[in-house]
C-alpha cells in the first residue's frame, strides 16, 4: 500500500539535498479514494512541496484523490546539522485507516559522500517528472504579457533640456 525510497544512501549534513518518493498502490480493502500524506522529518531536515503538483493542506499534508500516484518530494538541510542514522516517518491517512512506514537517513560529513549510493530508479522519475509537462485543463488561458521597452528619443524640446538642465 506504501513504499518509500530515497535517491541517495547518505545526506550532508549542511547543505544537503536528497529526494523522498513516495509511492501508492492499491489495496481490496480499502475503499475510499481520498487519502493524505504526512511527513514527519528529523530535525534540522526540511522539505520543499512536492514536486508533482499535488495540494498540500493547511496542515501541509499532501492530499491524493487516486490509489495509484506517486509523491516526490525534495528534502534538504539549511545549517550544519548533528551527524548520525536519522529516520523519516511517512503516513498515509485515509478515513479507514493510517498506514505508516519509515525509513533511515544516514546523515554525514561533506568528505563522507564518497561511497553514496544512488538509486537510479528515483532518478529516472524524477528526471520524467521535470520533463514532463503541466497538465492543462480546457478552461485554462494563458496571457502573455509584453514588456515595455524604453528608448531614448530625441524630440523638438530636448536641445533645451540639455542647455538649461542643472544637475544636482
Amino acid at each position: 500500500m506504501l513504499d518509500i525510497k530515497l535517491a541517495k544512501s547518505k545526506m550532508e549534513n549542511e547543505e544537503g539535498m536528497n529526494h523522498l518518493w513516495i509511492q501508492l498502490f492499491r489495496d481490496g480493502k480499502v475503499q475510499s479514494q481520498k487519502s493524505e500524506i504526512q511527513i514527519r522529518l528529523p530535525k534540522g531536515i526540511y522539505r520543499s512541496h512536492n514536486l508533482n503538483g499535488l495540494v498540500e493542506n493547511e496542515r501541509e499534508h499532501i492530499v491524493v484523490d487516486a490509489p495509484d500516484q506517486d509523491v516526490i518530494i525534495e528534502i534538504y538541510t539549511q545549517a550544519s546539522i548533528q551527524c548520525g542514522e536519522m529516520t523519516i516517518v511517512v503516513s498515509l491517512l485515509t478515513a479507514e485507516t493510517t498506514v505508516s512506514k519509515e525509513i533511515s537517513i544516514q546523515v554525514v560529513e561533506e568528505d563522507e559522500m564518497d561511497m553514496v549510493e544512488i538509486d537510479d530508479q528515483v532518478v529516472e522519475r524524477i528526471k520524467e517528472l521535470s520533463h514532463a509537462t503541466p497538465p492543462c485543463e480546457e478552461g485554462t488561458n494563458f496571457v502573455s504579457i509584453q514588456p515595455r521597452i524604453l528608448e531614448k528619443r530625441d524630440n523638438e524640446f530636448s536641445y533645451l533640456e540639455k542647455k538649461y538642465r542643472i544637475d544636482y
